[in-house]
């Protein structure tokens, strides 16, 4: 079973890139990266089995928009995090936020979201980034950036079958080099209520136990534009510095022997890592498997993709 390019399979214009009119050149700063030696089925994103806190590494200051910050996670992946809220009222910061873990996973550099997405980088005629423009914006920066990036392209694909998904994505990111572990890439899920979110993924792995403890995380509450100009004044003296990073819970540790394929016998102990924001959060593959389902419900996207759409990196 090879990877299907939706790019060859289905014609929408939702896959159309859109040509954006740069204001000025996006800073890209370089990462300075350490060695690499160091559920229900319809649980949804709330559902958890363990929230990891990241080091804070870097302030990435900003003339252009405002500041955010590097972190790293106990697997030396990156994550990008925020001030609560989002600066548009119909885009979050996630398409750019994922955009920068790729960067910084294959090409050791990071940028600040917001000032991407100031820039026009990840940023279309919709409400949100869709697969189309999340991909043309990553080959973009990958091009403009062709001295530390690997050469290659970065493509949609689809699948109907989520064991396909989980094989093919375990099988790539074990085989395909990057400055990571193991290779990441970019999926599309269905968030709280109508809203999508892309997460970076950042392992796909087996752990011992099949019977995981899991935890259900509570919705914030919206936040006003004025309420988040508010927060803003004091958030770089008062938000939390986090001095180390976080580690999974013994029971939830990788096991020594890792199965080469995910099937129903051990789906139970298989694990999704994604980094999204402030943390790297783990959820069993059944859930994260519902959660990208989910995302076609809506939107009548199920015309355009099949149920598990994805954004990944190929090497030339």
């Amino acid at each position: 079973m090879s990877e299907k390019n939706i790019l060859n399979t289905k014609q929408n214009a939702l896959l159309k890139p859109k040509e954006v009119m740069m204001k000025k050149t996006l800073l890209i700063l370089p990462l300075i990266l350490a060695s690499f030696g160091e559920a229900s089925a319809n649980g949804g994103i709330a559902e958890i089995v363990q929230r990891l806190r990241c080091r804070d590494i870097r302030t990435l200051r900003s003339n252009l928009t405002e500041n955010v910050y590097v972190k790293k996670c106990h697997d030396n992946t990156h994550t990008i995090t925020t001030a609560p809220g989002s600066r548009s009222a119909v885009n979050g910061p996630c398409g750019p936020t994922v955009g920068s873990v790729m960067l910084a996973g294959y090409c050791g550099r990071v940028f600040n979201p917001f000032d991407a997405q100031e820039l026009g980088y990840f940023e279309d005629i919709t409400p949100g980034t869709r697969p189309g423009t999340m991909r043309n914006s990553l080959n973009r920066l990958f091009r403009e950036n062709s001295s530390a990036c690997p050469a290659g392209d970065w493509t949609v694909y689809d699948t109907d079958n989520g064991y396909d998904f989980l094989n093919l994505s375990i099988n790539r990111m074990r085989t395909q080099s990057s400055r990571y572990t193991k290779a990441p890439f970019v999926a599309l899920v269905r968030a709280r209520g109508l809203s999508l979110h892309y997460f970076p993924i950042v392992n796909i792995y087996f752990v011992n136990s099949a019977r995981p403890s899991t935890e259900t995380l509570k919705p914030g509450n919206p936040i006003s534009a004025a309420e988040r100009e508010e927060i803003l004044e004091n958030f770089e003296q008062t938000r939390r510095v986090e001095r180390s990073s976080e580690r999974p819970r013994v029971s939830e540790r990788m096991a020594s022997n890792q199965p080469s394929r995910v099937t129903s016998r051990n789906i139970g102990r298989c694990r999704v890592a994604v980094n999204d924001y402030s943390y790297q959060k783990i959820y069993t593959c059944s859930n994260f498997l519902s959660m990208m389902r989910a995302a076609n419900n809506i939107f009548g996207l199920s015309a355009v993709y099949d149920d598990y759409t994805y954004i990944a990196f190929r090497n030339r």
